[in-house]
């Protein structure tokens, strides 16, 4: 063990002679303390995990009915291609030694299939048992990234389309932008030297605004305008999208807060390890993401109260919430706690804003708001790290040698740190476009990237799917007819199979008129144009 610092090497020679003197192997407490570490960053990576659960039900709950089993097949697929495709090709790509300067990844050689120096030899030597936690847990962060795509362009993209962005989006795009910033020799990895043009302090992205959320909102955003909006979401001439039926506010509530609980995954497992002084920051960093949520969702919620009052939406909540995690991903592990609270409040902003300019303004149709929650507030994220990170926090994270700081402090290096994080930011864009959008492009090109008009009609659930979601419900009109004047009158709605006379003939009571009702077995309304 070298040390450029005489001082450091005394004292940890000082440290091992000690603790000789006490019969203490240290190689032993070494190799204890890496377990530890790979035991912690497993259950983080459980907690990302579990986030899929979240986003699966939140996206149902988006949904109309009838596409119920189209949604929940995408996210169940993207998180079975998203793990494959790492572990064949990103994980090289994501944590192999850099091609390119660090700039295209690592060496996909180094990783194939998880074939790595740091694997070879006896599992039970602490390297290796980090080395494979560390490939779960990034993992589960590329399905996050590959994720967020799905929601955007829910109830009209094909699923071959989906799989192939998702697979690229996990397997490629999102390994090579961690390289960049988390890889040991990635060319804005904060904890390289070597890149006198960066001045030595890298870029701040501490648990994925940048390399998570920016790279899987700029993809939903390109995937979003090649493939169009819904049927019905837009008419000519009129500016305000037309409201579209969602399946359930319930689904939408208890999918974002599995979501939160999920977050801390992504916050806390970032740290990567329990000894030396980052153990200072877990703590800090739970407070910060649940502080955040809290305001996010707060501020989401008063900005619409303002806007329209006594009408408020809960899912607008669980939106400003989230978008606040993902802005608070990049510095949750540098920044004191009163600066989360200001950025999480400037989160709520910039998400309803966004989410105006996507359906008033581009007429863009995301139907869970993965752009405004992922894209815009991710981008927000790194620019505040840059921006508030204190130097104090940053070397617990990065070692003492670590000379950058926030804006805000004016230390020598802070305007490099913002230049660096507004590279980083115009560099994910530019990737996710070279990669992404052409071959998107030619899937649309070819007709495949969205299913037929007739199939978005009767929802995929029953074109694509083996049927309905629900089949003890069916849809009923209700004929109406006055017995004095003999005008008609039609309702429609869903209703169990075995109660529609039931209903009618309750209706017929209250309403002193003459009602039937027609069964049909179409799966939901159709709301074409």
């Amino acid at each position: 063990m070298s040390f450029s610092d005489p001082a450091a090497a005394n004292a940890v020679n000082a440290t091992i002679a000690a603790f000789d003197a006490l019969g203490v192997n240290v190689y032993l407490l070494s190799l204890d303390i890496r377990k530890a570490d790979a035991v912690f960053l497993n259950v983080c990576a459980m907690l990302v995990f579990a986030a899929q659960i979240g986003f699966a039900m939140l996206e149902v709950g988006s949904v109309r009915v009838k596409n119920t089993k189209g949604i929940l097949l995408k996210n169940v697929m993207d998180l079975c291609a998203s793990a494959v495709s790492f572990f064949l090709i990103g994980y090289g790509l994501a944590l192999g030694k850099s091609v390119g300067g660090g700039v295209f990844g690592g060496r996909v050689g180094d990783g194939f299939a998880m074939r790595t120096d740091n694997l070879s030899g006896s599992e039970a030597t602490g390297d290796v048992v980090v080395s494979y936690t560390q490939a779960f847990f990034t993992m589960c962060f590329s399905a996050t990234s590959a994720t967020i795509v799905s929601g955007a362009v829910a109830e009209r993209c094909s699923f071959r389309a989906y799989f192939v962005a998702a697979t690229l989006v996990s397997g490629l795009i999102f390994p090579v932008v961690v390289h960049w910033s988390w890889g040991d020799d990635g060319w804005l990895a904060p904890v390289r030297s070597q890149h006198k043009l960066l001045s030595s302090v890298g870029v701040l992205d501490y648990a994925g605004s940048g390399f998570v959320h920016v790279v899987g909102g700029c993809a939903a955003f390109w995937l979003t305008y090649l493939i169009g909006p819904r049927q019905g979401r837009f008419t000519k001439g009129k500016r305000a999208p037309n409201p579209m039926p969602q399946q359930s506010p319930v689904f939408q509530v208890i999918g974002g807060l599995i979501m939160w609980y999920g977050w801390y995954g992504f916050t806390c497992g970032s740290i990567k390890t329990l000894a030396g002084p980052r153990i200072a920051s877990l703590a800090r960093v739970g407070l910060i993401h649940t502080l955040s949520g809290a305001v996010g969702g707060c501020t989401v919620m008063a900005i619409d109260l303002y806007l329209e009052p006594n009408v408020f939406m809960p899912f607008r909540m669980i939106y400003g919430s989230l978008s606040a995690l993902v802005a608070a991903s990049a510095s949750a592990a540098h920044i004191h706690i009163s600066i989360s609270l200001c950025i999480a409040f400037v989160a709520g902003f910039i998400y309803v804003i966004t989410s105006h300019l996507m359906t008033h303004v581009w007429r863009l149709d995301d139907v869970v708001d993965a752009v405004p929650i992922h894209f815009f507030n991710g981008i927000w994220g790194v620019i505040a790290a840059a921006l508030f990170s204190d130097k104090r926090f940053l070397q617990q994270t990065y070692g003492e040698a670590y000379a950058g700081c926030g804006l805000v402090y004016g230390c020598a290096k802070g305007p490099a740190v913002l230049g660096n994080a507004m590279l980083y930011i115009v560099s994910i864009i530019i990737w996710v476009t070279v990669t992404f959008v052409p071959v998107m492009w030619l899937i649309k090109k070819y007709g495949w990237l969205r299913i037929s008009s007739e199939q978005e009609r009767i929802g995929t659930d029953a074109a694509l799917h083996g049927g309905e979601s629900y089949p003890e419900f069916q849809s009923a009109i209700f004929n109406f007819k006055d017995k004095i004047t003999g005008s008609q009158s039609k309702l429609e709605m869903r209703v169990r199979a075995s109660e529609a006379a039931k209903i009618a003939t309750t209706l017929a009571a209250l309403m002193d008129t003459s009602v039937t009702s027609d069964e049909q077995s179409l799966p939901d309304f159709d709301e074409s144009p």
